[in-house]
């Protein structure tokens, strides 16, 4: 049994992939077991929301099942590339594909147009107000490269609207009679009234977007007040992406146990909510009264 089989997910979130180099046995313990919510998390939250409202139009839909959430989601993106098309910009855009046989989700926090190249924009909070270390990088620019590797994907025709359509069973994605009476009180064409044609639209809309820059940003924003810390540049590597997918999806086919931190990061683990509870790895040091640097 593979790991998405015995957590019971349908997908691989790219934020999951990334969170592997933070720590694995994270990852598993927060699909396993709910997070704690923070302030730092609702901060956060709110500052991304914050962002959406200046460049997004609201999607007044209300899901009432998984098809109509797979509906909410693709019909957004619609909207989204609307947005992209008349004001250079867009958040929140989410994005799909397949490695080794799994299916992948993610969302872009902003695409923006310029100089007729598209680029990808990541936002990532902090508590304090300065620039993270380089120890806290390397998770958020795997990410990012995810979102590029994805994106560029769906856009080349490597993924296709068929492969999104196996991967999600869109055959078998019927709305249901409330969420379709949503639709026409919206006034959503018809054309458009079903998952499978809001998915083709899409599919299509992508495939005419600009050319994806291999450049890449993070945004390292105050939780406080959602001022730039530090935008941070880098570019694209594949050969980072297959050496990742190399070390990561071992662990998602069921080859091997989730990955705890290593010795010298276990520091990692004063700021883990499952340390000590759902995660025992490094407890021994806490009992014995030791530090954890």
């Amino acid at each position: 049994m593979n790991a998405l089989e015995r957590l019971g997910k349908k997908s691989i979130r790219v934020t999951d992939l990334a969170g592997q180099y933070w720590c694995e046995k994270k990852v598993e313990l927060k699909l396993r077991y709910k997070e704690k919510p923070t302030e730092e998390t609702a901060s956060g939250k709110e500052i991304h929301e914050a962002l959406e409202s200046r460049t997004n139009a609201p999607i007044e839909l209300k899901p009432v099942k998984y098809s109509d959430y797979v509906y909410k989601v693709l019909y957004a993106n619609h909207i989204g590339m609307q947005m992209l098309a008349r004001n250079r910009v867009t958040r929140e855009f989410s994005v799909f594909g397949e490695m080794d046989g799994f299916p992948l989700t993610g969302k872009i926090d902003e695409l923006h147009v310029r100089e007729g190249k598209l680029f990808i924009i990541d936002d990532k909070t902090k508590r304090e107000s300065r620039a993270p270390k380089e120890e806290w990088m390397t998770s958020d620019k795997l990410q990012v490269m995810f979102y590029r590797k994805l994106l560029g994907s769906m856009h080349s025709g490597a993924y296709t609207l068929a492969s999104f359509a196996s991967c999600n069973n869109l055959e078998r994605l019927p709305l249901t009679p409330e969420f379709t009476r949503q639709l026409q009180a919206q006034k959503i064409p018809y054309e458009l009234s079903t998952v499978k044609a809001i998915a083709a639209r899409f599919f299509s809309e992508v495939a005419e977007l600009p050319e994806i820059s291999n450049t890449l940003y993070i945004r390292y924003r105050e939780q406080a007040t959602g001022k730039v810390i530090k935008l941070y540049k880098f570019d694209y590597n594949e050969n980072e992406i297959q050496g990742a997918e190399h070390y990561l999806f071992p662990y998602w086919k069921g080859e091997r146990e989730a990955r705890p931190v290593p010795e010298e990061e276990k520091w990692k683990c004063k700021i883990c909510d499952f340390y000590g509870n759902h995660c025992k790895v490094w407890w021994k040091d806490r009992q014995a009264g030791l530090v954890v640097k």
